[in-house]
């Protein structure tokens, strides 16, 4: 039973760090998305890239505390 219940914390960790390189991925993209539809690209990046990064730290945090 224990060991049930270790097997499922380590796929629920593993699965909010997954998803948290996926919100990145996403994060960065819309910046460059919003980035290019102003003509502002690397602003768009340095704009995606920061809010990717804090995201998905909110969520690895998450994970850890849970």
């Amino acid at each position: 039973m224990a060991d049930e219940e270790k097997e499922s914390g380590t796929k629920g960790l593993e699965f909010i760090k997954d998803s948290a390189f996926l919100v990145f991925i996403a994060c960065l993209l819309i910046g460059i998305g919003i980035g290019i539809a102003y003509d502002q690209v690397v602003v768009g990046v340095f704009i995606g890239l920061g809010c990717g990064l804090l995201v998905s730290f909110m969520l690895r945090w998450k994970g850890v505390q849970s």
